[in-house]
């Protein structure tokens, strides 16, 4: 991001404040149709990215070169022509008005792939690019790759003029709820969330064994529902807890674990589930309420993981509670807590993610007012200290409405093209074809995929690109849309930890000063049982609270009991070190429970119990009475 003064920085927290006005003004007082008020959220988005990012890193970062200028105009003027020619989209979609037409359509995707490379690198430009090629040069690919050549006119005709083209759902999710959650985001934030978390994880886990690594977990987790992203949340909550984790004795890789575990997990951790969870209700057409009730169990045992793997490490290593916990004034609690219920609330009663974060939004501000007046009995210090408040959450809420924009817009021309091709059919038909001989490979192929196309990318890119070329493939085989896109959504979440590319990890291990490989594969190692959980949720809809209570509460069971005993493996301590057979025997009867058959279950139930009693007394011998 460019550190600008002056004219440039007062332009761009102009247009910052502006973005959020219209935001607000579009959700909460008079709505736009959908194609205007996309290009008119495009336009603002596109002027900041290219106003507030540099072509490279390192280069121009205290000035605005005046091709960046040139850009952001282009990006304006081609995004907001839409309006004037509006009707012409609506009603005559497939005719060009002129020749600006053309200029326009060409201009705004070479706009929007750069202002994504700017904004997640070179994955969106790479594969709108492709894409392109693909569209336009078809018949040069061989066997079911093969389709007839789209010309220029068609392809750019249903980027431009097309209400499913680039101003199809993924700019929507922007421009609508994913704007308002940003917004919402930022206002908790600014009212001291991140901070309030932490203390709340003190004072529920701050005495325990290894307290620092479990207040890391509580408050990531809390904090990464609001913000979700795994590497803002790693930044928010890791400067405080890391030097907090290693202070109390975490080595430098097992510090950076904790805290990208626990980031990552914020992510599919109800009620909130950050941005991915509202692309997932509007992509299945369910609603918001459904997909967190079935994300409880599968989060639950996430964080279960988390916390018997820190414990067990804690032991091992001899890492205490702290000594004091926190004093939470009832105002922190109120300020954080009150915005939620109002969100939960308007959910609940049946309104849209927008209004409940509108709403949830001004409660927050009225609620700080009223709180922070009531400590200083100062009401001028009380509207300066809200002023600011509100100019900060409106600098960076637009800097995260950029950052999710750049993301969305650039994955948008991607979607459009395959559609246009056919290619998710073509990848579909393949997997489908894979999966008649056995749905657990096409479930594994499905996940590798997953993985690959979302390193270097947030959650919500991962989870975009695996929803349009996977989910389809999945639910065909017969595995509800749930399911599907719950097991496509995890794995865009773990790909934030797995190497080569593993973008929480990076962020952690710079904080922690950490070897980022070895921190890596420790993160694998204790999010194994989390890379198991999807195949099982897949196969046995009662984890996502789906069937007949008893088959839930067994389905329940097994898993927490398939989930210990995989964390003591690959931990190696229980009372005392464990050998290398018995944590295998304990892999073998965790994973055996992990599997949705009662016999199944029953087996690894039997070996994972006698490899865990004999690990146990092994342990109390080498401990002594």
């Amino acid at each position: 991001m460019r550190q600008l003064t002056g004219f440039w920085d007062r332009v761009v927290k102009a247009l910052s404040v502006a973005l959020i006005l219209f935001q607000l003004y579009t959700t909460g007082v008079r709505p736009f149709s959908d194609i205007i008020q996309r290009s008119v959220h495009l336009a603002f988005v596109l002027t900041l990215v290219f106003l507030m990012k540099p072509m490279r890193k390192g280069r121009d970062l205290d000035r605005v070169p005046w091709y960046d200028v040139a850009f952001a105009l282009l990006a304006a003027a081609s995004s907001l022509y839409v309006t004037y020619i509006y009707d012409t989209i609506v009603y005559k979609p497939l005719i060009w008005v002129s020749a600006v037409d053309k200029v326009f359509a060409v201009v705004l995707v070479i706009l929007i792939l750069e202002a994504s490379r700017r904004s997640v690198g070179w994955t969106f430009p790479i594969l709108g690019t492709a894409f392109l090629v693909y569209a336009y040069w078809g018949e040069l690919f061989p066997g079911i790759w093969r389709h007839q050549n789209f010309s220029f006119n068609k392809i750019f005709q249903t980027l431009y003029h097309n209400g499913t083209g680039i101003w199809g759902t993924m700019l929507g999710l922007s421009a609508g709820m994913l704007a308002m959650f940003s917004i919402f985001s930022a206002i908790l934030a600014g009212t001291g969330g991140a901070e309030t978390f932490i203390k709340m994880g003190q004072r529920i886990t701050g005495q325990a064994t290894g307290g620092s690594g479990k207040i890391a977990v509580v408050a990531s987790s809390l904090f990464g529902m609001i913000s979700g992203s795994a590497m803002g949340n790693v930044v928010a909550t890791g400067v405080f807890t890391i030097p907090s984790m290693k202070r109390a004795g975490y080595t430098g890789e097992w510090a950076a674990t904790i805290e990208s575990v626990a980031s990552t997990g914020g992510q599919i951790l109800p009620p909130i589930m950050g941005a991915a969870a509202f692309i997932m209700a509007q992509l299945i057409g369910t609603s918001y309420l459904s997909i967190a009730k079935a994300a409880i169990i599968p989060a639950v045992l996430f964080y279960i993981s988390c916390f018997v793997s820190i414990h067990l490490v804690s032991c091992r290593d001899g890492i205490r509670g702290e000594k004091s916990r926190p004093e939470v004034k009832i105002t922190e609690y109120v300020v954080i807590l009150v915005p939620l219920a109002v969100f939960l609330f308007y959910l609940l009663r049946g309104y849209t993610v927008n209004m409940g974060a509108f709403w949830a939004t001004l409660l927050a501000l009225l609620t700080y007012l009223a709180c922070f007046g009531v400590n200083t009995r100062e009401l001028g210090a009380t509207l300066r200290s809200t002023g600011s408040i509100c100019f900060t959450t409106c600098v960076k809420g637009a800097g995260s409405i950029v950052e999710m924009c750049g993301i969305l817009a650039g994955s948008q021309i991607t979607i459009a093209l395959i559609s246009l091709t056919g290619f998710a059919t073509k990848l579909s038909s393949i997997i489908v074809a894979l999966g008649e001989n056995s749905v657990f490979l096409c479930l594994l192929c499905s996940m590798l995929v997953c993985i690959i196309l979302g390193m270097g990318l947030p959650t919500t890119a991962a989870y975009v690109l695996g929803a349009s070329v996977l989910a389809p493939a999945l639910i065909t085989l017969g595995i509800p849309p749930l399911s599907a896109h719950l097991f496509v959504m995890y794995y865009a979440c773990l790909s934030a930890l797995t190497p080569p590319v593993c973008v929480a990890v990076f962020m952690a291990s710079g904080l922690a000063k950490s070897n980022w490989f070895r921190t890596a594969c420790i993160c694998c190692m204790i999010a194994l049982p989390i890379f198991v959980i999807p195949f099982t949720f897949c196969y046995n809809p009662a984890l996502l609270l789906s069937g007949e209570p008893v088959e839930i509460v067994v389905a329940v069971v097994t898993a927490i009991l398939g989930v210990v005993l995989v964390d003591i493996c690959t931990v190696g301590y229980l009372r005392g070190r464990v050998g290398l057979p018995l944590r295998l025997v304990m892999l073998a009867g965790g994973l055996l429970l992990l599997i949705p058959s009662y016999l199944v279950s029953l087996a690894g139930l039997v070996i994972g119990g006698a490899g865990g009693a004999a690990a146990y007394l092994q342990g109390r011998q080498k401990a002594g009475p």
